[in-house]
Formats: C-alpha cells, structure tokens, sequence
C-alpha cells in the first residue's frame, strides 16, 4: 500500500548530496577548542595509571580503579558536551599517535615496575609526571592530526 503521504518528493542530485557530505565532515571538528582542562584531567589520569605500577600492592589497586574510573568518565563528559566521541584507534593516520603514546606510556609503566622491585621510592613520583606531561602531549597531537585527516579526506 503505497500513499502519497510516504512517497519521496524531494530528491537530491547526487552532487549536492556529495558536497553537503563533504561540508558536514569538515565542519565536525570545527574550530573546536576544548578545555585545558580536560587535558589536564587526562593527563592526571594517565600520570596516575603510570605511577600506580610502582606503588606498594594496596595503593598500586586503588591507582588502577582510580584513573580508569576517571577516564571513563572523561569519555561520558567529552560525549555529553559534543554529542560524539571518536576512538583514538579509529582513524587511520591518528591512530599512529596513540599507539605512539600507548607505547611511551608502557615504558614509563615498566620504568616504574622496575624502580618499585629497585626499592627506588620516587620512581612512581618520576614515572607518573612523565606520563602526565606525555598524555597531554599526545593527546593534541592526536587531535591535531585526526582534524588534518578528517579535513584531507573531505575535501
């Protein structure tokens, strides 16, 4: 039963639609300028997840349930301030960025496994503002290069 009330009656040419594709993706990112503080949260996190490796077994747990708990919730703001959250493994070029980070973050983790079986009390301390400093980075550089990909591929 087709009606007239269902039927299709604005059809668009396939360039326009091509083009209103290619505005929306450009337009996604924006100019968008997120808080110096969301990086300073995640950098906290992860600083967190890093120096937790090296504290003694009850504080290493609590450090561990902490900053996930904090990134987590990290994603649940960034969705409900933009409407989107885009994976950091998603985009084919970005993606080099965070395993690049991934990467630096894991030896930082070691570094501090190794001081806490080294006795060296302020390995976690060391360990944990590097990775701080390394996420903030990271993430921007993420950004930076998602936006450029984003921007490349809709032009």
């Amino acid at each position: 039963m087709e009606s007239e009330e269902f039927a299709m009656t604005n059809q668009p040419d396939p360039r326009e639609a091509l083009d209103a594709i290619a505005n929306a993706r450009q337009a996604v990112p924006g100019e968008m300028k997120y808080p110096f503080s969301y990086d300073i949260a995640y950098g906290l996190c992860c600083g967190l997840l890093v120096a937790g490796q090296g504290m003694p077994t009850p504080w290493a747990a609590l450090a561990l349930v902490v900053s996930m708990v904090g990134l987590v919730g990290l994603i649940h703001w960034w969705k409900q301030k933009y409407g989107w959250w885009v994976s950091g493994y998603s985009p084919k070029r970005a993606r080099w960025a965070a395993i690049g980070l991934v990467v630096v973050l894991i030896g930082l983790m070691g570094l501090s496994l190794w001081g806490k079986t080294a006795g060296i009390a302020w390995t976690p301390l060391a360990t944990g503002a590097a990775g701080f400093v390394a996420a903030i980075v990271g993430g921007r550089i993420w950004m930076a290069v998602w936006k450029r990909e984003l921007a490349e591929t809709a032009g």
